[in-house]
């Protein structure tokens, strides 16, 4: 069981909440790209524009940051329904929303090591 509690989720959508476990869960396992400064690189999101809407995609996958059309092979791969927005702008928002649980689990996370 880990020393530290992370910020609750139950306020995201079921699609940003499989984002954040997809994050979660490099977080939890240790398998997160580690940077010399104590970040760690668990999602990297970056929004694309599809045919269904603006989806936010992580290009963190299996250790390394991909490309786009890469980590979308990963994503579609995986099964996991990232989640996906009317717009651009909506989904910048989501991301940004999403992005600050993130950072607070990463402090979390290094305040609990």
């Amino acid at each position: 069981m880990a020393d530290f509690e992370l910020p609750n989720i139950d306020q995201f959508s079921p699609e940003e909440q499989a984002a954040l476990n997809y994050h979660r869960q490099n977080l939890l396992t240790g398998s997160g790209l580690k940077h010399d400064d104590g970040g760690m690189t668990t999602f990297m999101g970056s929004v694309v524009d599809t045919d269904n809407g603006a989806m936010i995609l992580p290009r963190y996958w299996g250790g390394s940051v991909r490309e786009v059309p890469d980590a979308m092979r990963f994503a579609i791969r995986s099964g996991i329904k990232f989640p996906t927005y009317e717009s651009v702008p909506k989904a910048l928002e989501a991301e940004k929303r999403m992005h600050d649980v993130m950072e607070q689990d990463l402090k979390a996370y290094m305040r609990g090591k």
